[in-house]
C-alpha cells in the first residue's frame, strides 16, 4: 500500500505530537534535574517540528482548524481565572520565572 503525501503528512503530525506529549510527561515526572534539562530541548524541539507541519498542511488544506469565538475565550479566561483562586500555587511557578 503507497502512502500519499497528506496520509504521511498526517502520520507524521500525531507522531510529533505523541512524542511532545512523552517528552512532557517524562520531563514532568523527572527527579533527576540534569535529565530533566537534557530532555527539556528534545520536547521543544518536537513541539516546534509539530508546529511546522500543522503549518504547512493547514496552508495545503490538509488540516482544518477551528477559531474559537469570543465567548469560548472569554470562558476559558474566566475558568482559569477562577482556578487560580481556588488554588492559588497554580500561578506560582509563573511569577517565580520573572
Amino acid at each position: 500500500m503507497e502512502l500519499l503525501e497528506r496520509e504521511m503528512a498526517r502520520d507524521m503530525l500525531m507522531t510529533e505530537r505523541q512524542l511532545a506529549q512523552c517528552f512532557l510527561q517524562t520531563e514532568m515526572g523527572c527527579s533527576n534535574q540534569d535529565l530533566r534539562e537534557g530532555l527539556h530541548p528534545m520536547q521543544m524541539e518536537t513541539k516546534e517540528l509539530h508546529h511546522r507541519l500543522s503549518n504547512t498542511m493547514q496552508q495545503k488544506g490538509w488540516l482544518q482548524t477551528s477559531v474559537a469565538g469570543q465567548q469560548e475565550i472569554e470562558s476559558l479566561i474566566l475558568h482559569w481565572e477562577q482556578q487560580a483562586l481556588k488554588q492559588p500555587t497554580l500561578g506560582e511557578g509563573k511569577q517565580k520565572q520573572h
